[in-house]
Order: C-alpha cells, then structure tokens, then sequence
C-alpha cells in the first residue's frame, strides 16, 4: 500500500511540477526526459539486461507516440484546449514525454497490484484487473484535477469530476488498461523465451 501512495505523491509532484513551468515548455520536456533517463537507468542497474533496457524504451516510446496522436485529435477537435501552446503546436513539447512518465506509473502500480497477496495467496484476476482500471483513474484524475486547476489545459466536454470529464476519465483509464496489458503481454513473451533457450 506504501508503494502506491509513494506513486500518487509522485503524481502530485509531477502534476506541480508541470503547472510550475507550464509557460516554459522547452524546460519542462527537458526535465521529464531526465526523469525519463534516471528511470532507464535504474532498469539497467537492476536487470543488467539491454534487452529489458531496449524493451522498456519500446514501452515508453510508444505510449509517447500513442500520447501525441490522442492530445492532437483532442485539440484540434476542440475538446480540450492548452493554456500555454507554442505557435503552430496542437500539442506543447513535453506532453508525450508526460504520457510516457503516467504509463511507466501506472506501470508500476500494475506491477504493485499484481505482486499483492491476501493472507499469502494472490488476488483473483478479477480483482487486479479492477484494481488496475481504478488506479488508472485515480492517478490522472489526481493529476490533472491539479493541472487544470492551475490553467495547463481545460476541458471541453460536461459532467466534469474536480475539472476532468467522467468521459475522459474512462477513456484514459482504459489507456492505460491497453497499456498493462501490453506490457504484461510483452513480460510473458519474454519468459517464454527464457524458458524456450533454457
């Protein structure tokens, strides 16, 4: 339970941190890609495996990319608008580097979930996978409730829950579901072929 909120207090201070240089855009992205760098490098020193290394950088690179392309269809489409956007951007610099920072999060409550016990036996898929989905809520909602409440962006779309639409809510939750799935998919491939070389 510790790790978990140690992950929302990491939210909240990633949620400020944006809300803080929301006006420097240049300067933000270039501290998330540190912290980007920083979380590569402890893959590194605890596996000592490239692979895992090239693996996680496939992950994050990816939700990156998923990241851009959604914020872009959202602004253009007038769904969500950005209070500080460089001219000619439907999207500022830092925030693909933001989704991949949210999905290694999330990942990592996943990770959490799926290593809790009761009374010495594992929780039933089920209960992860809800577990899972609601953690996927509750950490962007947490997230960018502080966002929006200091003018990063704002919503366009009604039956807001502390400044984010319930719409929204769903629909990044079930990102990020897609995203754990993928990532349990690629870890079980993995230890397959472990298993196959052995």
């Amino acid at each position: 339970m510790f790790k978990i909120i140690k992950l929302f207090l990491l939210t909240i201070a990633g949620a400020l941190l944006v809300s803080l240089l929301k006006d420097r855009p240049e300067i933000l992205a270039g501290i998330l890609l540190c912290v980007l760098g920083v979380h590569l490098f402890i893959v590194w020193r605890r596996r000592r495996n490239p692979w895992v290394v090239a693996e996680e950088c496939f992950y994050l690179i990816t939700f990156g990319v998923l990241g851009y392309l959604t914020e872009a269809w959202g602004t253009t489409h007038g769904h969500w608008t950005y209070g500080f956007l460089p001219a000619g951007h439907s999207v500022p610099y830092w925030v693909p580097v933001a989704w991949s920072i949210a999905a290694m999060l999330l990942g990592k409550a996943e990770s959490y979930v799926e290593r809790s016990t009761w009374h010495g036996s594992r929780h039933p898929a089920l209960f992860r996978i809800g577990c899972i989905y609601l953690l996927g809520m509750a950490m962007p909602l947490t997230g960018e409730s502080i966002c929006i409440a200091f003018g990063v962006w704002e919503y366009h779309w009604p039956l807001k829950i502390l400044g984010v639409p319930l719409l929204a809510l769903i629909l990044i939750s079930y990102a990020h579901l897609v995203f754990s799935l993928v990532r349990a998919g690629g870890a079980a491939w993995r230890e397959r072929q472990a298993t196959l070389e052995t």
